[in-house]
């Protein structure tokens, strides 16, 4: 058996006080249970190996070569597809190859499975709003393919508020809240949901990735 490492750029906040072990945890946790939908547990023992922001990126890259590590770089774009050459050229000398990203940003998975966002808000005890309108028809992601929607982390917190509430409990009295999303706390969660074979045909660096590990297996 393979082992195979994906170290992906999440789990950073500028409130240190969130970045505990639970959450870490909980990252490579759902980060694993995805990608064990499609990389087999008989040919590779893969590892999900969270690194915090992306300016750690060379660093990691660096770790990889000096190591001899078999382990690719998953990090968001934060910029238009178009932006992917010019990025990786950010990353000379050491082996592309290894990079993969996630365009623009880790929420436009999240955005383009908006029937998991559902699931995940009922399991989370959240109260939805607007409850005949459904999620997909909103202009802020209707008819624009997932590797398209600009600043894809603002536009899921301003979905969650739009379409779901929280209680909080102040005293005797409950109140309703919208909810605000959170990269460390929701996202983490949320990717443990969504369907890798759809992920795979809406990203095209999600489908190469997995070819990349694939053509590894003999290694």
């Amino acid at each position: 058996m393979i082992d195979i490492t994906i170290y992906i750029e999440g789990v950073q906040s500028e409130n240190q006080a969130v970045l505990t072990v639970d959450n870490c945890a909980v990252f490579r946790e759902n980060f694993y249970k995805l990608f064990s939908q499609q990389i087999s547990s008989e040919k590779f023992h893969l590892i999900i190996q969270p690194f915090g922001s992306i300016t750690h990126s060379r660093k990691m890259l660096e770790h990889i070569e000096k190591h001899g590590i078999n382990g690719v770089l998953l990090i968001d774009l934060d910029a238009p597809k178009e932006k992917t050459i010019e990025r990786l050229s950010q990353y000379e000398p050491f082996d592309k190859r290894r990079i993969f990203f996630m365009i623009q940003e880790m929420e436009a998975w999240l955005l383009s499975q908006v029937d998991k966002i559902e699931e995940f808000a009922k399991s989370e005890g959240l109260i939805r709003k607007r409850v005949n309108e459904d999620i997909k028809s909103n202009p802020l992601i209707n008819n624009i393919h997932p590797e398209a929607i600009s600043k894809p982390s603002e536009k899921i917190d301003t979905i969650f508020r739009q379409y779901f509430d929280i209680v909080k409990i102040r005293g005797d009295k409950q109140i309703r809240k919208g909810k605000r999303y959170s990269k460390t706390k929701d996202g983490s969660k949320l990717i443990g949901l969504l369907d890798l074979k759809t992920i795979r045909e809406d990203f095209d660096e999600a489908k190469w990735l997995l070819a990349y590990i694939d053509s590894h297996q003999d290694e």
